[in-house]
């Protein structure tokens, strides 16, 4: 089983002016970095999502983008694509799902969509202080002390964070699994 993290945040059009170089960045950065020990999913689209992708590529990793369901309209940087019949927030369930971490940057609808059915499924998130910190508390209410969130406080922290939580999380399904094997031997 392969270590999954996603990235997840606003598209190019929808980042202020004053952040967006800074954090097109920092979505380069940890796609880079999460190149050799994780496979990136994204929803295929532009900005983070895109830059992420791209870095990762290019540092010879594995993308996989939810772009909707036209073959062929992800964006630079994503070798596979998983196209599905919901158009508009694919990456909410067939992305969002399949992590094992997920990088937050602060976005618009679709990225709080995101956001929301991860909470649901507690799957681990990483948050960056430079974009806020950890959201979860002002945007649901009673986070449990135990969900599995971390801040960050730059873009490689932020990687090698999500590898360390993921690489955990993957160690623990394979043991269950090999444990449910013996059982049934």
């Amino acid at each position: 089983m392969n270590t999954q993290i996603g990235i997840i945040g606003p598209e190019t059009k929808n980042i202020q002016q004053e952040i967006r170089e800074n954090m097109l960045k920092d979505a380069a950065t940890i796609g880079k970095l999460l190149a050799k020990n994780a496979i990136l999913i994204t929803g295929g689209c532009t900005g983070v999502a895109q830059s992420a992708s791209k870095a990762a590529f290019e540092a010879g990793g594995i993308t996989v983008g939810t772009p909707g369901r036209k073959r062929g309209s992800a964006t630079e940087g994503t070798m596979i694509e998983i196209c599905t019949p919901i158009e508009i927030g694919d990456y909410l369930f067939a992305g969002t799902l399949s992590c094992d971490c997920i990088i937050t940057f602060p976005g618009d609808a679709g990225t709080l969509a995101e956001l929301a059915i991860a909470y649901r499924n507690k799957i681990p998130l990483v948050f960056l202080k430079e974009y806020g910190g950890n959201l979860l508390p002002a945007l649901f209410r009673n986070v449990p002390l135990t969900y599995p969130v971390s801040v960050a406080n730059d873009a490689a922290e932020a990687a090698q964070i999500a590898l360390e939580i993921a690489s955990e999380r993957v160690r623990q399904a394979q043991s269950l699994k090999a444990q449910e094997r013996r059982k049934t031997q």
